[in-house]
């Protein structure tokens, strides 16, 4: 496989990722900054896994002020609700509403589906392997390649 193969695949792919987030975005009504944080909530839980505002500050290397505007934004909204932490009566997870979820889920298609099962088909050194190229085609993305 050429360089101009491996291009041509980014290509596309940057291509899928967009046309998703435009339709994602469309079915939400929601900016691409808001999108990204919807994103990784339902991610997250789809994952059975639990967000805090600090997870968000981390995920978007934001300040805790902007995140919590950008949680309040869109709790008023009707995209997010702030729900209790049984373990830890001062903090507060945030959730997709049921309202947000459906629209998600609609607008996601079969796309998880497919994803889940492309990626569950994968051993664990392969996910490692494929997590390992991600991160460095970020890199380069952001930041030019890393020099060896």
């Amino acid at each position: 496989m050429s360089e101009i193969d491996l291009t041509a695949a980014l290509t596309r792919l940057e291509a899928a990722m967009g046309a998703l987030r435009g339709r994602l975005r469309e079915r939400l009504s929601v900016s691409g900054a808001d999108l990204t944080v919807l994103q990784f909530v339902a991610r997250a839980a789809a994952a059975d896994r639990r967000v805090r505002v600090k997870d968000l500050v981390t995920h978007l290397d934001l300040t805790s002020p902007a995140v919590t505007g950008t949680v309040d934004r869109l709790e008023r909204a009707g995209h997010l609700c702030r729900v209790p932490n049984p373990d830890d009566g001062r903090s507060r997870f945030i959730e997709l509403t049921p309202e947000t979820q459906r629209a998600y889920a609609a607008a996601m298609d079969s796309t998880n589906e497919h994803l889940h099962e492309l990626l569950s088909s994968f051993s664990e050194r392969e996910r490692a392997r494929y997590v390992r190229v991600i991160e460095r085609v970020i890199e380069a993305l952001e930041h030019g390649a890393p020099t060896p």
